[in-house]
């Protein structure tokens, strides 16, 4: 199969690539089928999650664990149920960012990551109940706390 992506042009994937994100990504709840497409073949610390619905819709997603390796989201039972999961350890985490010119500029919404179990491909954008993570934490902060 084939898309256009956003950030790629013409791309062939295999029907098994694709996720399938439960109620969709706030504000974007009718689009629910999406391609990760990472930048890098040796890593997934940057993905574009391309939408298979719409080929203008692409998020460029962050894995938060390299960026802020303290991370630690607190996923609710009934989330891990439904995405078919036994523990956080059978997910993997991602968050939306919005990058500007420079990390100073550029944010990451720690808030309501998306928690992706590669076995079936299920993923959801989960709130956390977690105050110490908001919507908007600047790269730029992130990476001067890891440094000091």
């Amino acid at each position: 199969m084939k898309i256009n992506a956003k950030y790629f042009g013409e791309i062939t994937y295999e029907e098994n690539e694709p996720i399938n994100i439960i109620n969709g990504l706030f504000g974007f709840e009718s689009y629910t089928t999406y391609l990760p497409i990472p930048f890098s073949e040796e890593d997934d610390s940057l993905i574009s999650l391309q939408s298979l619905e719409d080929e203008s819709l692409s998020f460029i997603l962050m894995n938060p664990f390299m960026i802020y390796p303290k991370y630690s989201p607190e996923i609710p039972e009934q989330e891990l149920r439904e995405l078919g999961a036994d523990t956080a350890d059978d997910l993997s985490f991602y968050v939306i960012s919005v990058i500007r010119d420079s990390a100073n500029e550029s944010t990451v919404n720690l808030k309501a990551p998306l928690v992706v179990n590669a076995m079936n491909r299920k993923a959801k954008q989960i709130m956390l109940n977690q105050p110490e993570y908001t919507f908007r934490h600047t790269l730029g902060d992130m990476i001067q706390k890891e440094e000091g």
